[in-house]
């Protein structure tokens, strides 16, 4: 669990939990789940810059979204990243709306099938099983999600 991000025992998918010690963090963490997923993070030289956006109308649809965009970078401009710098904020509350933005400069390289041992496709990214906590008392966010495979 060294990584930020596990996986946790599925049947059928992918099962990914991380944690960071702000929601900036957790999300950097499970971009970097979800591209373990598919491809060995140790053999990617981040020599590419990309920036990346997201949101939603609450942290749920955001990371979703952020998730998503992860994985079209991988699908269409062909780099695969590794590492991530995340900045979520959000706009002032008006009842009960709120729109979370998500900014990201990440790092990788194009993709190269060899050199980046491919392991699995990754079908989407879902929203069955995805989870959001922060627990205050031990400094942690923690996310979950699902990949169907």
């Amino acid at each position: 669990m060294s990584e930020g991000f596990r996986y946790l025992d599925h049947v059928t998918d992918a099962l990914i939990e991380a944690y960071g010690s702000t929601f900036d963090e957790a999300f950097e963490n499970s971009a970097r789940g979800l591209v373990s997923t598919m491809f060995d993070l140790s053999n990617i030289s981040p020599n590419l810059e990309v920036k990346i956006e997201a949101r939603g109308h609450d942290l749920y649809s955001l990371f979703y979204d952020w998730l998503e965009k992860v994985m079209l970078v991988i699908l269409t401009e062909k780099i695969i990243l590794s590492y991530f710098k995340v900045k979520i904020s959000s706009t002032e509350k008006i009842g009960d709306h709120c729109t979370y933005f998500l900014s990201c400069t990440a790092r990788g390289e194009h993709l190269d099938l060899e050199k980046h041992n491919f392991k699995i496709e990754i079908k989407a990214v879902t929203y069955h099983e995805m989870q959001i906590k922060q627990e205050k008392e031990k400094n942690i966010v923690i996310t979950r999600f699902l990949l169907d495979l």
